[in-house]
């Protein structure tokens, strides 16, 4: 009986044993399995994240500002260079009239000098500031004032009105006559009619908009973060208190919205090269990825061609870099 009772515990002890092992095991196999879980589900997110990359195109708006002071040869120069450097890449050439109409200038040899810089891809927009020389030309009555900077209101010897505020200095009748003129003038140079625009110093408005509809325009990019030209402007200057004004939720994170019935509006949330360096530019543009944002309006100044270009010339490669390491397509696009 001895003997019984002890294999008979011997059995229980090793029974218990056994289970002891198997619940052990059971649990370590549950961890397991959730451990496999949680790195497949890692995986599929990880995986579905670079899917959604993957999918992300990202349009491109070059656009250039004609500002009206000058055609220096220095900054045409530097511009035919960068469209040899960028074949693949069109522009949106908004054109200021106001270089046909200066009576030291030739109107012919004035548009060739801007045709120089096109390419077949390049769509032609407008680009109007308030200069005295056009409002006198489209018989509207002049303002000197509100301006976004300082300015000299003395004419006689020159041109003035460049920072003249066309959305505050100006009621909507006059602003449609404006733009329907500057529009012609354009065309009696040869130049396609404009349908694409631009406001000088971003000052556009309701009045400004509605003149643009009654137009039969279809593109307005004057919608921009006043915060991006604090690098050149002060905080409380005239540009940044009055782009703010017109502006106030302005952010690089801006997508197109609908303007008016016919108009598009397509901010320019990548400022202008004369505001943002090379470096800037990227981290732009790497912004816009992380959110998912599928345009980018940036550009550069006729005038100052010469001086700023350079910031987008070299970020254009940097742009494509990324793209490419990041699965995401870029396309260049002038409308």
């Amino acid at each position: 009986m001895a003997h019984y009772h002890s294999t008979s515990h011997f059995v229980a002890k090793r029974d218990n044993h056994l289970m002891r092992f198997m619940t052990h095991f059971n649990l370590h196999l549950k961890l397991l399995s959730l451990c496999l879980a949680a790195v497949c589900l890692c995986a599929s997110l990880h995986c579905y994240a670079e899917e959604d990359h993957a999918k992300l195109t990202i349009k491109i708006f070059v656009t250039v500002d004609w500002e009206g002071w000058s055609l220096d040869d220095e900054n045409i120069e530097v511009m035919q260079a960068f469209r040899k450097q960028y074949p693949h890449i069109p522009m949106m050439q908004l054109l200021n009239p106001v270089y046909l109409l200066r009576p030291d200038s030739d109107a012919t040899f004035a548009a060739e000098k801007v045709r120089a810089t096109f390419l077949p891809s390049d769509s032609m927009g407008l680009h109007v500031h308030g200069w005295k020389s056009l409002l006198d030309a489209c018989e509207v009555p002049y303002q000197s004032a509100p301006t976004f900077a300082a300015q000299s209101n003395v004419c006689e010897a020159g041109d003035c009105g460049y920072a003249v505020s066309l959305e505050y200095a100006y009621s909507a009748q006059d602003l449609t006559k404006l733009i329907a003129c500057s529009a012609n003038l354009l065309v009696k140079q040869g130049f396609a009619r404009p349908r694409y625009f631009r406001a000088g110093g971003w000052q556009l408005g309701p009045k400004l908009a509605s003149a643009l509809e009654a137009n039969q325009f279809v593109f307005d990019s004057s919608r921009t973060d006043a915060n991006l030209l604090t690098t050149k402007w002060a905080e409380n200057s005239g540009l940044v208190q009055m782009v703010k004004a017109l502006h106030p939720d302005a952010s690089v994170l801006d997508e197109p919205y609908q303007l008016t019935v016919s108009v598009m509006e397509y901010p320019n949330n990548g400022s202008l090269a004369d505001y943002t360096n090379t470096q800037q530019l990227v981290e732009i543009f790497k912004t816009l990825i992380a959110h998912n944002k599928q345009v980018l309006v940036l550009g550069f100044h006729q005038e100052t061609a010469f001086s700023y270009l350079k910031h987008l010339q070299d970020a254009i490669p940097l742009f494509e870099q990324i793209a490419r390491e990041q699965g995401v397509t870029i396309v260049w696009v002038s409308h």
